[in-house]
C-alpha cells in the first residue's frame, strides 16, 4: 500500500493538513516569543512559563476533549479547535499585557487538546490495519514539515511586523476550518479508535514496572525539547545578536534535521535494538545541550543542534517501539499514558530551562545536560536490563 493511495482516502488530506497546522501554529511563535514576551515585561522564567502553559492546558484538557469528541463527533471538535486557534492568535496580535499573552497561549493549548487526539482517531478510522504504519508515518511527516515551516514563517513575517505574523496565522487557521468543514466526513468509529481515557487511571496501578522506564523516557524527550524551545531563541538573540528571521532559520533547520533523522533512526533501531538506542540518544542529547554553551558562531550552533536532534530522534521512536512490543492488550491506553508523561515533560522542561537561564545563560545548558545524563545513568543501571 503506497503513501499516495493512503493520502487519496477521502478526508485524509484535510486531517493531515490539520496536523500540519497544529505544529505550524505551535512553531510559528518560537522566533517571535522572546522579543514579544520581553517587550511585555516577562522575565526568562515567565518566558518559560509562557511556553509551558500550552502543554499544561493540553495535558489537563485532553481527557475532557476526548469525551466531547465521543459525544459530539470528532469533526465538530476539529472545527471548534481551529476556530479557537484563530481566536488565540488574534488575542496575541492585539495583546498589550503579559496576562493576555498567557490567556492566548492557554487558549491555544486547549485547542490543541481538542485537535490532536481527534486527528489521530480520524486517521485510524480512515486507514486499514495494513495502512496504519504508513498512515502514522504521514502523521510524523506532517508534524515535521509544520515544525520546519512554522518558525521560518514566523521569523520572516515578524521581521516586517509581529502583529501581521499572528494575524496571518489566524487566517491560516480559518482556511484549515474551511477545509475540515467541506472535505471531512465523520466516519463510523472503529473499536480501536474509541476514547480510552477512562482506562488509563486503573491501568497505571497494574502495569509492570519496566514500562515506567518507557514512560519516564517519554517524559525526558519532551522535557529536553521543551527546555530548548524555552531558551534557544532567547540565547541566540541575546548572545549572538540573531534577529527573529535568523531564529526562524534556526528552527527551520531543526525541523529539517528531525525529518531527516526519521529516515535514519528506523534502520539503526532494527540493527542495534531499542534499549541501546535510548541510551545512545540520551548521551547525544546531553552532549548537544553542553555544546550549546560553546556556540558563538553559526557553525558551532548548527553542530550542537545536530547532535541534540540526533539524540532525540533515537530516543523517541525507540520508546514507542518498545511500548508496542511489550504491550499486546490495551496498547492504546498505554500509549495514552506515554502521551500524558510527554505532556508533563513539555510543561516542566520550559519551566526548568527558563529558571536556569534566569540565573545564568550557561547554567541553562549545563544544567539540562546534567539532568539528562543523570537520567541516562538511572536508565542504564535500573531499566536497561529489565527492558531487554
Amino acid at each position: 500500500m503506497s503513501y499516495r493511495e493512503i493520502i487519496s482516502v477521502p478526508g485524509m488530506k484535510p486531517v493531515l493538513f490539520t496536523l500540519f497546522m497544529v505544529s505550524f501554529s505551535f512553531g510559528i511563535i518560537f522566533p517571535i516569543l522572546p522579543f514579544y514576551a520581553l517587550s511585555l515585561g516577562a522575565t526568562p522564567f515567565e518566558l518559560g512559563m509562557l511556553t509551558a502553559v500550552f502543554a499544561l492546558m493540553s495535558l489537563v484538557f485532553s481527557p475532557i476533549m476526548g469525551r466531547l469528541a465521543d459525544k459530539y463527533g470528532r469533526k465538530r471538535l476539529l472545527m471548534v479547535g481551529t476556530i479557537a486557534f484563530a481566536a488565540g492568535y488574534v488575542v496575541f496580535a492585539f495583546a498589550d499585557s503579559l496576562w493576555m499573552a498567557f490567556a492566548a497561549r492557554a487558549f491555544e493549548g486547549i485547542a490543541a487538546a481538542a485537535m490532536f487526539p481527534a486527528c489521530l482517531s480520524l486517521i485510524s478510522d480512515f486507514s486499514t490495519e495494513a495502512q496504519r504504519g504508513k498512515a502514522m508515518g504521514l502523521v510524523s511527516m506532517s508534524f515535521s514539515v509544520g515544525m520546519m515551516a512554522g518558525p521560518a514563517f514566523g521569523g520572516i513575517a515578524a521581521s516586517f511586523a509581529v502583529r501581521d505574523a499572528f494575524l496571518l496565522a489566524a487566517f491560516f487557521a480559518l482556511c484549515n476550518f474551511a477545509s475540515i468543514a467541506f472535505q471531512v466526513k465523520e466516519p463510523k468509529e472503529k473499536k480501536e479508535s474509541r476514547d480510552i481515557a477512562t482506562q488509563e487511571g486503573s491501568l497505571l496501578a497494574h502495569i509492570k514496572s519496566p514500562l515506567l522506564f518507557l514512560f519516564l523516557s517519554s517524559f525526558m524527550v519532551a522535557f529536553m525539547i521543551g527546555g530548548i524551545d524555552a531558551v534557544l531563541a532567547l540565547y541566540t538573540a541575546e548572545q549572538m545578536g540573531f534577529t527573529s528571521a535568523q531564529i526562524g532559520i534556526v528552527f527551520m533547520y531543526i525541523g529539517f534535521l528531525v525529518m531527516l533523522m526519521q529516515f535514519v533512526a528506523g534502520g539503526m533501531i532494527n540493527k542495534y535494538g531499542e534499549v541501546n538506542m535510548v541510551m545512545w540518544g540520551l548521551l547525544l542529547s546531553g552532549a548537544g545541550f553542553l555544546l550549546l554553551v560553546f556556540s558563538q558562531s553559526w557553525l558551532m550552533l548548527m553542530l550542537a543542534l545536530a547532535v541534540f536532534v540526533a539524540g532525540n530522534a533515537l530516543v523517541f521512536p525507540s520508546v514507542n517501539s518498545l511500548i508496542s512490543k511489550r504491550v499486546q492488550g490495551k496498547r492504546g491506553a498505554v500509549l495514552g499514558l506515554a502521551s500524558s508523561f510527554s505532556s508533563g515533560g513539555q510543561m516542566v522542561g520550559p519551566l526548568v530551562g527558563g529558571l536556569l537561564y534566569g540565573i545564568s545563560h550557561t547554567l541553562a545548558f549545563i544544567g539540562m545536560a546534567v539532568l539528562i545524563w543523570l537520567y541516562f545513568a538511572f536508565f542504564s543501571l535500573l531499566g536497561a536490563k529489565r527492558l531487554k
